[in-house]
């Protein structure tokens, strides 16, 4: 639904401001104020790393292979299988090492 309200240009820019302090738009600005809400800031989403996203696609293309063999009930030799997840699982350990943030870092 959308309510218009009539306002100046001041106030209209000063809202707007407001808002942008806070980290919300100026329509959740309103509805807060208006139905006593506290606002929360929005927090933008953590940079990730295009070489971390690139490793992850690459295991996730193998468990995928992995899942489409199975799905096609061709045989995967056990062993064959156990050695690829545990590679997978030490690559993941691995990456999970190398870009895990400090704690303090929040």
């Amino acid at each position: 639904m959308r309510i218009e309200i009539r306002t100046t240009p001041e106030e209209k820019r000063r809202w707007q401001e407001i808002a942008e302090n806070k980290g919300v738009s100026l329509s959740e600005l309103v509805r807060s104020a208006l139905g006593g809400q506290r606002l929360r800031k929005r927090r933008e989403p953590p940079r990730v790393d295009p070489d971390l996203l690139r490793e992850l696609a690459r295991m996730g293309n193998n468990l995928n292979q992995l899942a489409r063999a199975t799905n096609r009930r061709q045989p995967v030799p056990a062993a064959a299988l156990l050695v690829r997840l545990i590679e997978i699982d030490r690559e993941l350990s691995a990456l999970r090492a190398a870009h895990e943030r400090p704690a303090d870092a929040d």
